[in-house]
């Protein structure tokens, strides 16, 4: 990524995937060799996410400089951020990489990360600057943007962000490479949005969530199998799509075998019930409403 066009294009793909899966981005850094980010998901697994960001990235790679072979040396590593102690200060560390590495004296200097946008010498194009600034405390910006400074400070002079990841008080303290968040751990926890951490959905195998989602959405699966495009038809692909693989987990392949599709075609159905989620009220109450409707039935 020390090159200027890998690099812009790498923050243009994650922007892609920020907006089709519905990330928030609070921190971000993109190195010579690596990158980090903090991120809170919605309702797309992250490693689907990781998947599109990373895949989509070395496809595009390996097509300009005719590489073949893998691009990226092993699986992306995650922690769950469980504390706003923890929060505030992976965010400093993440910035402060710049520094570490010996690039800049000040993360204000460098490009590729999303100190600038926190602070305002840029405009967001990343971070949601707001839902960053909610996690320092104070009620006004200015004031959350000095504490959030301050805390930047500290942990430079704390000499963590001269530390490798492995060494940090809060990944040495992890159970396994790839967290899942316990809620058991924390109960009644909310996210800085005042958001719950618990989800009131059932767990289902695919053939018990095609019974409930026919029974629910006024779609017959036979329908959805049909050769036929009509608007409805394609309407009720996606919200089963979007259901099955969003909320429940299920996979793309078999969402495609239920209704005897391609699986590029579920993929496309996937991609634009993503879309339609973020840009769409309408569907997304929808989706909300028949998720709930699934979650509840006997």
């Amino acid at each position: 990524f020390d090159d200027h066009f890998e690099a812009i294009e790498f923050i243009q793909v994650l922007r892609n995937v920020r907006d089709l899966d519905g990330l928030t981005i609070f921190a971000w850094a993109l190195m010579g060799n690596h990158y980090h980010l903090v991120v809170k998901t919605r309702n797309v697994d992250l490693w689907r996410s990781m998947a599109r960001l990373q895949g989509t990235v070395s496809r595009s790679h390996n097509r300009r400089h005719r590489y073949l072979g893998r691009l990226w040396q092993s699986r992306y590593r995650a922690r769950v951020i469980d504390t706003d102690d923890y929060f505030r200060q992976v965010i400093a560390y993440v910035h402060l990489n710049p520094v570490a590495a010996g690039v800049v004296d000040d993360p204000a200097e460098y490009a590729y990360s999303g100190h600038r946008e926190i602070v305002g010498v840029c405009r967001p194009h990343l971070v949601d600057r707001r839902a960053v600034l909610r996690g320092f405390g104070a009620r006004d910006v200015r004031g959350s943007t000095d504490d959030y400074l301050h805390c930047v400070r500290s942990i430079a002079e704390a000499r963590w962000a001269n530390t490798g990841v492995s060494d940090l008080p809060w990944w040495t303290q992890a159970n396994h490479v790839d967290e899942i968040a316990d809620i058991d751990r924390h109960p009644g926890a909310t996210t800085f949005d005042g958001e719950s951490l618990t989800e009131d959905r059932a767990e289902l195998e695919l053939d018990e969530f095609a019974l409930r989602f026919e029974a629910v959405s006024g779609h017959a699966l036979d329908d959805l199998a049909s050769r036929f495009r009509s608007a409805q038809q394609i309407r009720g692909r996606v919200e089963l799509t979007t259901l099955a693989v969003c909320r429940y987990g299920l996979r793309t392949c078999d969402v495609a075998t239920l209704i005897g599709k391609h699986g590029n075609s579920v993929t496309k159905w996937l991609n634009k019930g993503l879309r339609s989620e973020g840009n769409d009220p309408e569907f997304k109450r929808r989706i909300d409403d028949l998720d709930a409707a699934i979650s509840r039935r006997r």
